[in-house]
């Protein structure tokens, strides 16, 4: 009786430590993902917003109401702000919920 419950001991643990392992692996997984994307994402904006600004508005430009150069931080904000309005939350809970 004493074998057969340190049996069910060890097998509970091994099932906690696969579940825990996954757990932490897709976790990681996800946070890398986002974490590269918003990066890119930012990259892509700064160099992006120079050439789209001023086609579109030449006038503004010119006039100094719109920064022709977008600086890291305002990219950095800008990101997040089009992260958030594409729904970069229902995708990592719908991530997080698939676990």
């Amino acid at each position: 009786m004493e074998e057969s419950k340190k049996e069910v001991e060890k097998r509970m643990e091994k099932e906690v430590e696969k579940r825990v392992t996954e757990a932490v692996t897709s976790g990681t997984t996800i946070l890398v993902t986002f974490a590269v994307t918003f990066v890119i994402m930012v990259v892509v904006l700064k160099f992006v917003w120079a050439w789209v600004v001023i086609d579109l508005f030449p006038g503004a430009v010119a006039q100094g109401l719109i920064n022709a150069d977008l600086t890291w931080l305002a990219a950095v904000k800008f990101a997040v702000l089009v992260g958030v309005l594409s729904g970069v939350y229902h995708t990592l809970i719908g991530a997080f919920n698939r676990q």
